[in-house]
C-alpha cells in the first residue's frame, strides 16, 4: 500500500466517523456507510454542508464527558505525585535507624529479642510511605530494605555481645571480626526463633511503603 493510499484511507475512515452521527446515514451490503441523501458513499472536504446530528443517536450513547474519566485523571495524579527518590532516601534512613535500635535494646537487655523485627519493617513501610507511591517497585524496596535493616540489626547485636564480653570496643570487633561466622550466627538465628517475624517484617515493608490513600497499582501481588 502507497502512502497516497494511506492517507486516503485515513481519510475516508474520518469521514466515516464523522457521518455516523448524521441522520442521513445509511448501511448498505457490501458497501459499508452511505448517505441517505446521493445514495453515494460519502465524500467531501472539511464538513458536509447538509450534517444534521442524530439527538437520539446522542442519548443512547452519550458523548464521555471529562467526569467520566475520573479514574483515570486519578491515577494519573497520583503517579504524578510520586516521588521514588525521596522514598528510597528515607527508606535507607529507616533501614540503618531501624538496625541500630535493635543491635542497642538486644545489648543492652542481652537477649535476642525477633519481635523487633516487626518495628523495623513498621518503621521502613512508613519511611517510604512519604514518597507516595502507588507502582508495586514501591512495596518491593520497601521490604528489601526492611529485610536489610533485620539481618543488620541481628549482625551489629552478635558483634555487640561479643564486644561485651571481651570487654573491646564495638568498632574493633567490627573491623577484626570474622564476618562468615558472625553470619553463619546470624542465619542461625533467624531459622532457629526470628524467621516468623523477619516475615512479618517484610509483609509490612512491602505493605506499608505504599501511598495511604491507595495500594499498588494493579491490586495485590
Amino acid at each position: 500500500m502507497t502512502t497516497l493510499d494511506t492517507v486516503v484511507m485515513t481519510e475516508q475512515n474520518d469521514i466515516e466517523r464523522y457521518c455516523r452521527n448524521c441522520v442521513s446515514r445509511d448501511f448498505v451490503n457490501g458497501r459499508g456507510l452511505v448517505c441517505k441523501r446521493t445514495g453515494a458513499i460519502p465524500a467531501f472536504q472539511g464538513e458536509c454542508e447538509s450534517y444534521q446530528k442524530d439527538e437520539e443517536l446522542e442519548k443512547m450513547a452519550p458523548t464521555p464527558k471529562p467526569e467520566d474519566y475520573s479514574a483515570h485523571v486519578d491515577r494519573e495524579q497520583l503517579l504524578a505525585g510520586e516521588n521514588l527518590s525521596k522514598a528510597v532516601l528515607l527508606g535507607v534512613l529507616a533501614c540503618i535507624v531501624g538496625a541500630v535500635a535493635w543491635a542497642l535494646v538486644s545489648i543492652s537487655t542481652g537477649y535476642q529479642i525477633g519481635y523487633m523485627a516487626i518495628g523495623v519493617g513498621f518503621l521502613v513501610g512508613i519511611a517510604m510511605r512519604q514518597g507516595k507511591g502507588v507502582r508495586p517497585i514501591f512495596g518491593i524496596i520497601g521490604a528489601a530494605l526492611a529485610l536489610v535493616s533485620c539481618v543488620m540489626g541481628d549482625f551489629f547485636s552478635i558483634v555487640g555481645w561479643v564486644a561485651k564480653d571481651n570487654d573491646v570496643s564495638f568498632m574493633e570487633v567490627l573491623l577484626n571480626a570474622d564476618y562468615g561466622e558472625v553470619m553463619s550466627v546470624v542465619v542461625e538465628n533467624i531459622a532457629s526463633m526470628t524467621i516468623v517475624f523477619y516475615g512479618i517484617a517484610l509483609y509490612e515493608g512491602y505493605k506499608l511503603s505504599f501511598s495511604a490513600q491507595k495500594g499498588p497499582e494493579g491490586g495485590k501481588i
